[in-house]
């Protein structure tokens, strides 16, 4: 699975850039939080099961990540 994983995230990035820059109004801010957010899924990819949409799961990290940095 890791590899799948590995390149569905990949294909996300995009999407995870432009939610983070909405979030933090800032491009090097975001960059950060995208990061952050990509390391914390692949060290915590066993809570994922590929049962539901990758998507969502890292928009709530990606959320998450945002809060406890401000």
């Amino acid at each position: 699975m890791s590899r799948m994983l590995a390149d569905a995230m990949t294909a996300e990035i995009p999407r995870l850039r432009r939610y983070a820059r909405a979030l933090t109004g800032d491009p090097e801010r975001a960059d950060d939080l995208v990061q952050d957010c990509l390391e914390r899924a692949w060290t915590r990819q066993h809570h994922y099961d590929g049962s539901s949409e990758l998507r969502p799961w890292l928009f709530t990290i990606l959320q998450d990540r945002k809060s406890t940095r401000l």
